[in-house]
């Protein structure tokens, strides 16, 4: 009874601390700054929509960036630079713009979606934990998703490394003006937003490696037709669309760079490939996991009530063994139900998350691709 009450209580705590919005990450926290100073400018007391603040700050990003490459006389490298991507200077110019506005819509992209598991966690999957055990492992992957100076501390080494990263590439890559202090500064700018998103990328992988551990309640009949788990395996799979186009959009701009040719292109996207099957078995061998362990958990109980039936009882009687078998019927039912939350759905839509990354890598080499089905030289 004293455990009950101590989950039902660490329960209901965790509710409301994100009910409440305790619960922060270091984007929510940049956001929440960078909205309410909006909110002083336009002179407006209500919320503003995320959509018209993430807008606001990708024109704003984009305009500061744009001014220090200005003054920095690093223009004509930048007019170049864009020119490089095949395209000619005008759309190149649109085409580096975008870059910053991409990272950012991108970052924010995955900060919702962290914002959706802890709504997902407050409105259902903590009412369906059964230990507390469960609960304090959901509590700690919390704090270290909302822990902000963790989150600082590791964008700016991830950023450090990145810019020193970006600049040998950069002066490998034949034609690319490296530029001066206008582009070192666009550039850093676009790499700590990218260090940003890398820490909630791992939080997520973090989240998906101990899903395995947690005891959820489950149809007991058949747990892997759980309406809670079909819908948690959708939120999961999300995820794979997130990385399938973070890499689809890698994958054309280094395709209209220029580094690869098509035929190592098509190794390179047989690679990348990886991470995407890695994360589709990663979150679907854990529901497995959560699956396998709520089936044995009925199970269990049906083979405790069959020997306390044979134990207390005489098996000759007929009544009792019309309850064994009944109960032995509903034990090989529940046994022969699927051990994962696999079906057509899911493998159709894994399936599609694999052909952005081709597709985008097509687009790239559009010039190579109909010269191919031409038959021109």
């Amino acid at each position: 009874m004293t455990t009950d009450t101590a989950l039902i209580e660490k329960r209901e705590y965790l509710k409301r601390r994100l009910a409440s919005g305790e619960y922060k990450t270091l984007v929510d926290i940049c956001l929440g700054w960078f909205e309410r100073l909006l909110q002083k400018v336009t002179r407006r007391t209500e919320p503003l929509p995320l959509w018209f603040v993430t807008m606001t700050l990708c024109v704003v990003i984009i305009v500061v960036t744009n001014a220090a490459i200005y003054f920095a006389g690093d223009w004509t490298a930048y007019l170049r630079n864009g020119a490089s991507f095949g395209f000619g200077y005008e759309i190149g110019f649109l085409i580096n713009l975008s870059n910053g506005a991409i990272f950012i819509i991108m970052t924010i992209f995955i900060n919702q979606y962290i914002n959706r598991f802890f709504i997902l966690w407050r409105d259902t999957i903590f009412d369906r934990t059964e230990s507390l055990t469960s609960v304090k492992k959901i509590e700690a992957w919390l704090k270290k998703c909302c822990n902000w100076r963790l989150h600082l501390l590791l964008t700016i080494v991830f950023t450090i490394w990145s810019s020193s990263a970006g600049f040998f590439l950069g002066n490998a890559i034949p034609g690319l003006d490296t530029g001066g202090y206008g582009l070192m500064f666009t550039n850093t700018v676009n790499y700590i937003i990218t260090s940003l998103m890398v820490y909630q990328f791992i939080m997520v992988i973090l989240l998906y490696a101990s899903l395995r551990n947690y005891d959820l309640k489950l149809f007991a009949a058949d747990p892997g037709n759980s309406e809670f788990l079909s819908r948690l395996s959708g939120e999961l799979g999300f995820l794979v669309y997130i990385t399938a186009f973070f890499i689809a959009v890698l994958s054309f701009w280094l395709s209209r760079l220029g580094l690869f040719a098509s035929s190592l292109g098509i190794v390179v996207i047989l690679v990348w490939w990886l991470p995407l099957i890695a994360l589709f078995i990663l979150y679907q061998t854990n529901l497995s996991s959560i699956i396998r362990r709520a089936k044995w958990k009925t199970l269990n109980e049906i083979q405790s009530q069959v020997e306390e039936l044979r134990a207390t009882n005489n098996l000759k009687d007929k009544e009792t063994m019309e309850a064994i078998n009944r109960l032995m019927d509903f034990h090989d039912r529940v046994k022969a139900t699927r051990n994962s939350a696999i079906d057509s759905n899911t493998i159709l839509n894994f399936i599609n998350s694999l052909l952005l990354p081709l597709l985008a890598f097509l687009l790239g080499n559009l010039d190579k691709v109909l010269l191919l089905f031409t038959g021109k030289p």
